[in-house]
């Protein structure tokens, strides 16, 4: 009866959350769990073991999580993400932990730090759902979800020191940092090691013709139970061991290609989307049973006045938001700029982005989860001081973080009217979602599909200039870009000369000719510009006397002056690769589009009269990126419909398009 009455409530939520406007679907669950709880006929004791939960409910999800994360936004903000998931778990433990001892001094100090500790964590779940009724940056995202992928394992080993140190009486400092060393840096390296292993016996079974799409959704979704369980016989942090290994096995999926692949990857992602929302909502709706039994032995006893009980809860509730609230906002203030490498100070718009994250970063299941674990007896014997009252305070800060994050994060960061969709507004949506896809397919692109990435790259640069085309949009000027690139060839070749790696006359004749098409693209710069006539000088002066020393033959110095050309031709491939994994001002289809061309220049000065062979190859690996490009499409307009970013009759026309085209690939490829 619970398990149908749990799958109903997760079906009746999915249906309220449209009739109910504001109010996230967290919420939604929460109170469909308390009224189970109320008009039930007798109570509802959900009695398992915290960690059954953790195994069951939290690490598939975080396995999800970790796979569909941000790669390049975890790797970008580490610093940032480890302070938050690591060292602000630290700070928050001690602050409510002195603060809670000090306010109900019955709370011993070794239980307040485990209350502390149990606060720390954020709820990755209440996080993504939250998403949908705000629109935080790309940044603020990747700090949310980030942080939530860690600091649960962090939470949980922080708080089952304390707890020991409140059972036993005995606390030994340098014991507990080496175990919480052992368990973190453990949990991510075994991780990795079973993410690794876990790629390679699915490749082996592919490669011996074991490719059957259930098979294979069924071994991944399996995966995060199994590296739990692992990890937890060995010693070492389970929760960090999973998000290790999900992201080991995604980067390796994406680099995969081929129709097994993509059938694989679409089948899965289905899978994976039905089984988090089903998690997703179990999870709130017993968190919701779960509070008002957690809270009730403490609201009718007689040791804490009900007013003293309110003022516990809103004080702690108060100090988590402000030393989260204080710790984001020196960080935003102190930490360095990737680009310029200075501190960033208090730029415009700090304290707002600092409020974001602050209210992004609610408490949820595994709060609660970790505070029923506590013991109801010490060592001694005697009953586990207070801990009623500390399981009451946890329910009343979840509850509180919630309601401030539905209703302030959607204040502090709007999410965009999208009633209304006009022509140009769903281009512009199409020309996002096709921007991402090039991003993509750019990240996993390696040496042996460089060829054909770049054809599949320059048809979705087709496609991205129809649109703005037909529509009017604003388009971006290659001219700048291409400046950029000419002035970081010149600078290039200008550091092989001063260590004497390249021939001095063919070195600084080549520049010259970049410096000429440099002044070309400059239009409004005028040739006289005493800085570019000094620099010109310069060069001419030193070729001057590089040709005086200089006795090679004439054959020699043209071979010299053809891998100088090349040489320099891929440095600004390597450029335009490194812009488009970074944050840049041009475009994605820009940078794509001008690589596209350096990339035939390069292939034409390696090698001038390329095989029928390996025009072929190229052309069938064009065909394994198109199906994974159009896979990576599907995945983007499902996520920009999840976000709210475009409407469900432009996510229905979008798959519709690359549906077709699917079908057009495979009559081709017959």
């Amino acid at each position: 009866m619970l398990i149908v009455l749990l799958i109903v409530s997760v079906l009746v939520s999915a249906i309220l959350e449209r009739v109910i406007p504001r109010v996230s679907l967290p919420l939604i669950q929460i109170a469909l769990g308390v009224l189970i709880g109320i008009i039930a006929t007798q109570p509802i004791e959900i009695d398992f073991d915290p960690e059954f939960f953790l195994i069951v409910f939290i690490a598939p999800l975080l396995f999800k999580d970790a796979k569909e994360s941000d790669k390049l936004g975890l790797v970008r903000n580490r610093q940032a993400i480890f302070s938050l998931g690591i060292a602000l778990v630290i700070v928050i433990m001690l602050v409510v932990g002195f603060i809670a001892h000090l306010i109900e001094p019955s709370i011993s100090l070794a239980a307040a730090f485990a209350l502390g500790a149990a606060l720390g964590p954020t709820d990755a779940v209440a996080v993504s759902s939250l998403s949908e009724e705000a629109d935080p940056s790309r940044k603020e995202n990747a700090l949310l979800s980030g942080e939530a992928l860690i600091n649960d394992a962090s939470g949980v080993v922080a708080f089952q020191f304390a707890i020991s140190a409140a059972v036993t009486g005995t606390f030994a400092v340098a014991t507990a940092a080496w175990n919480f060393a052992i368990a973190f840096v453990g949990g991510i390296l075994l991780g990795l090691l079973l993410g690794w292993l876990a790629n390679k016996i699915s490749e082996l079974l592919i490669r011996f013709g074991l490719d059957s799409p259930t098979f294979h959704v069924l071994f991944d979704v399996a995966m995060p139970f199994i590296f739990y369980l692992v990890a937890e016989l060995l010693s070492v942090s389970g929760i960090l061991a999973v998000v290790a290994a999900g992201i080991v096995i995604s980067v390796s999926q994406n680099r995969r290609i081929g129709p097994t692949a993509a059938e694989l990857s679409i089948v899965s992602s289905s899978v994976w989307s039905v089984l988090a929302f089903a998690l997703n909502g179990v999870v709130f709706t017993i968190l919701g049973i779960e509070l008002p039994m957690a809270m009730d032995d403490s609201w009718y006893s007689t040791q804490v006045s009900n007013a003293n009980l309110l003022l516990l809860v809103g004080t702690i509730t108060a100090v988590v938001v402000l030393t989260r609230f204080i710790w984001v906002l020196a960080m935003e203030a102190f930490g360095k700029d990737r680009e310029t490498k200075e501190r960033r100070g208090w730029y415009p718009g700090i304290v707002r982005s600092a409020l974001v994250t602050t209210m992004g970063g609610p408490k949820g299941a595994v709060t609660l989860s970790v505070v029923l674990t506590i013991p109801h007896l010490l060592n001694s014997g005697e009953a586990f001081p207070q801990r009623d009252l500390i399981i009451f305070v946890a329910s009343g800060v979840i509850l509180c973080t919630l309601l401030l994050a539905n209703f302030l994060l959607p204040v502090l960061a709007p999410k965009k009217d999208e009633e209304e969709e006009n022509e140009e507004t769903k281009a512009a949506r199409k020309i996002e979602i096709f921007r991402r896809v090039v991003e993509r397919l750019t990240a996993v692109r390696t040496r042996e599909t460089a060829a054909s990435t770049s054809l599949v790259v320059a048809s979705y640069n087709d496609r991205i200039t129809r649109l703005q085309t037909a529509h009017d949009l604003e388009t971006f000027s290659e001219n700048d870009l291409r400046v950029e690139i000419v002035t970081h060839q010149i600078n290039y070749l200008d550091e092989r000369l001063e260590a004497n790696d390249i021939d001095s006359y063919e070195g600084y004749r080549y520049i010259r000719r970049l410096m000429g098409l440099r002044n070309r693209l400059i239009k409004d710069r005028s040739p006289w510009n005493p800085k570019e006539i000094a620099h010109r000088l310069r060069q001419v002066s030193r070729s001057l006397k590089a040709r005086k020393a200089s006795s090679v033959p004439q054959q020699t110095a043209s071979i010299r002056a053809n891998e100088i050309h090349i040489l320099s031709l891929q440095e600004a491939v390597r450029y335009l690769d490194w812009l488009l994994q970074n944050d840049s001002p041009y475009p994605a289809e820009t940078i794509s589009h001008v690589m596209l061309s350096y990339q035939r220049s390069l292939r034409n000065a390696q090698q001038n009269s390329p095989s029928i062979t390996s025009f072929a190859r190229t052309a069938d690996k064009v065909g394994q990126i198109q199906r994974l490009a159009y896979n990576m499409e599907l995945d983007e307009v499902q996520k920009a419909l999840d976000e709210k970013r475009i409407s469900r009759a432009t996510a229905k026309e979008m798959r519709e398009n690359v549906y077709l085209m699917l079908v057009d690939l495979e009559v081709l490829g017959e």
